[in-house]
């Protein structure tokens, strides 16, 4: 082989190694964006220790699928997908889209708070002056003066007064169309300001302070509430699969959510899965991968790569509660592991999420699953769930820190409430039997059920079956909204007090065959 040629081969060789190098150089960067980006304060093993962590509490709680993400200072540190979205077996990933729950209250206080430092939001004017239109304008007729002492603040704050229970009525019967949050704006204006006579305002949560808010977003910058989000808060973060619908959300992999039936996830495609008229309070979706976006920005002064979202003193603003202990604006004060953090549960049908910063480390955590039901809560605190124990766990493995207390698993909640409605249907069932035994099977006149008609006797068969007929009621009606919510947040429970009032109205009818068969019997 020639000089010449041995220099064009050598060439060649040198061409090939600088192409692959530039081909091959960019796609380890982006898959480092995309899956993991590792701190050089945590060894790998620290991440090995939160993998066994979420893999054993996944099997623990029993949960179909989770989704984590970590951030530090301005940096993705860890990304990843465990489980299952749905029942086909499709693989969790960063990007797919889980709901917020009520971590959506946070996007809407930043909404807020963009308007209000572009001058367009005064915070501490009266909502009315913001609430305009024709519907409103009726309703402001009627209302009561002391309406005006209710700000914008005090509904970002939660302390306007309004109640959490009350909204649940409008939950049930929000529409399901454009004008879903409009109505239900306008439904809470006439339902909390008409009767508005507060001179405190103390913290009471309440779902309706940021239906307003969403509404005045709305209002004020000409869009509907989901464009602007859209616009001036997912698109500058590059949340690229965090959507304002459910069908968006589904269209782009939605996780399937899930329900526990009496210690069984079941999928769920039932109603209330998604409330427009909600939207603002807790009905958006978003990825790990996006979230951790948005963590970053409200870890370093609204600041996200290239974008300010928000001023610092914006940010600080969002996140200091007015008192401690109460509520900032879209986030909540609290301790894990002796740091001070601040963050949100989330929760709506077959969704949980919970979110934790812990600012003096610039660090933040996002954590969703796709399974809820009211023993996910740690009642009688209905805002600490599965995924905030998770999330809980996660900050303190970073901080080297023993996990802490880790409480009931989910199979050992049922077990006790299994064995529990077990029991109490056993010696129902035996009651039923005896009275059976007493009032049908027994002929002759001394085993009669009963040996006289009293005034006790016949008040008892009415218990029997006024259980039964309370239920109907309120299965029927909205007497009583919380009945349907325990219904959606808990359905085999519910199941079990209907079965139980149906067998109490048996033990009734056979009580009754009984008082016939002894009034005919004394007849003479």
């Amino acid at each position: 082989m020639s000089q010449d040629e041995v220099q064009m081969k050598m060439k060649r060789k040198i061409k090939a190694i600088i192409f692959c190098g530039l081909f091959i150089f960019p796609q380890c960067s982006a898959a480092q964006d995309d899956e993991c980006i590792q701190n050089e304060q945590y060894e790998d093993s620290v991440f090995s220790k939160v993998d066994a962590y979420i893999t054993g509490e996944m099997k623990r709680q029993q949960l179909p699928g989770l989704s984590l993400g970590i951030v530090k200072d301005d940096r993705i540190l860890y990304l990843k997908g465990y489980g299952h979205a749905d029942p086909s077996g499709r693989p969790v990933t960063p990007d797919t889209p889980f709901g917020l729950g009520s971590i959506s209250k946070s996007f809407t206080a930043m909404a807020v708070l963009q308007l209000a430092e572009e001058g367009k939001i005064d915070l501490d004017a009266p909502v009315q002056r913001y609430l305009q239109g024709f519907q409103y304008q009726t309703i402001v007729k009627t209302m009561d003066t002391s309406a005006d002492t209710i700000t914008v603040r005090h509904l970002l704050n939660q302390t306007s007064g309004f109640s959490q229970i009350s909204t649940f009525s409008n939950t049930l019967s929000s529409r399901n169309d454009q004008d879903a949050l409009e109505q239900n704006a306008m439904s809470y204006a006439e339902k909390f300001l008409h009767q508005a006579n507060i001179k405190e305002h103390s913290f009471r949560y309440s779902n309706a302070n940021y239906v307003l808010l969403g509404y005045i977003v709305q209002q004020i910058s000409g869009q509907s509430y989901g464009d602007y989000v859209k616009e001036h808060i997912f698109r500058p973060l590059s949340m690229k699969n965090s959507f304002i619908t459910h069908d968006e959300a589904i269209e782009h992999g939605l996780a399937t959510p899930y329900r526990r039936i009496f210690g069984y996830n079941v999928a769920y495609e039932g109603p209330y899965i998604y409330i427009p008229g909600d939207l603002p309070a807790g009905y958006l979706y978003s990825s790990a991968k996006d979230m951790s976006h948005y963590l970053i920005s409200q870890i370093n002064g609204g600041r996200f790569e290239n974008d300010i979202l928000l001023s610092p003193e914006g940010i600080e603003l969002m996140q200091t509660e007015p008192v401690p202990g109460t509520y900032a604006m879209g986030w909540q004060s609290d301790n894990v592991g002796g740091f001070p953090v601040i963050g949100h549960p989330g929760g709506s049908i077959g969704f949980q999420s919970q979110t934790w910063i812990v600012p003096e480390q610039k660090l933040g955590v996002i954590v969703f699953a796709n399974v809820l039901d009211a023993i996910d809560t740690d009642l009688p605190k209905t805002d600490v769930i599965t995924t905030t124990h998770i999330a809980s766990g996660i900050i303190n493995i970073l901080n080297d820190q023993p996990i802490g207390e880790v409480g009931l698993s989910i199979p050992q909640k049922y077990l006790l409430v299994n064995v529990l409605m077990l029991l109490l249907s056993a010696w129902l069932l035996y009651t039923i039997a005896r009275t059976a035994k007493r009032c049908l099977w027994k002929l002759d006149s001394d085993n009669l059920c009963y040996s006289e008609v009293s005034f006790r006797g016949i008040s008892k068969i009415v218990l029997y079956f006024a259980s039964l007929m309370i239920i109907l009621v309120l299965s029927v009606t909205q007497v009583v909204p919380i009945w349907h919510i325990a219904t959606i947040y808990q359905p085999d429970v519910i199941l079990w007090v209907k079965i139980m009032a149906a067998l109490l109205s048996l033990k009734g009818c056979i009580e009754i065959i009984g008082l016939v068969r002894s009034i005919r019997k004394n007849i003479p």
